[in-house]
């Protein structure tokens, strides 16, 4: 099983942050360079955000050459509000299978880094195709790179969409 963290610091209010990333349209393939999604399923809150049952097939290319398909499934989901992280748990399936935790929180920042909020994400899941699990157990460093550089595309994707 990977254990894949990433900590995006984007330079937008947490509010405007979670209502990108909580899209109901499951938008992320709009601005994550190397994303495309297959079918998406919105389920949305009273909050008019993703709530529990959103679902998206989705296609991730990777910078190593192969691409991984995948499904996330929201299970939970929670808006930050009065200080308090928002968070969304996913169910991982396809290519990968385990689950997603995003947690975003308003942080106070530095005057010079303009950062007023942190993402951080958090993938526990194991490979499904058999020529991925031998690569996994063979050289886990090429594809801990790439999930670096994939999740570097998408923290810039996002920073990009929040300046719009």
């Amino acid at each position: 099983m990977f254990t894949l963290r990433s900590v995006w610091r984007p330079a937008a209010p947490v509010a405007r942050v979670w209502s990108v990333l909580a899209d109901p349209r499951f938008t992320w393939p709009d601005w994550w360079p190397g994303l495309t999604a297959a079918a998406t399923r919105p389920v949305v809150g009273p909050d008019g955000l993703a709530a529990a049952g959103t679902s998206a097939d989705l296609r991730v290319r990777s910078p190593l050459g192969y691409s991984l398909r995948f499904r996330l499934d929201l299970r939970q989901t929670t808006a930050p509000s009065d200080g308090e992280p928002g968070r969304a748990l996913l169910d991982v399936s396809g290519d990968l299978a385990g689950s997603a935790d995003v947690a975003v929180r308003a942080v106070g920042g530095l005057p010079t880094d303009g950062a007023s909020t942190e993402v951080r994400l958090l993938w526990l899941v194991s490979p499904v195709p058999a020529w991925f699990r031998v690569a996994a157990r063979i050289c886990p460093a090429p594809l801990a790179w790439a999930h670096a550089h994939v999740m570097r595309a998408g923290e810039r994707g996002l920073a990009e969409r929040l300046r719009d």
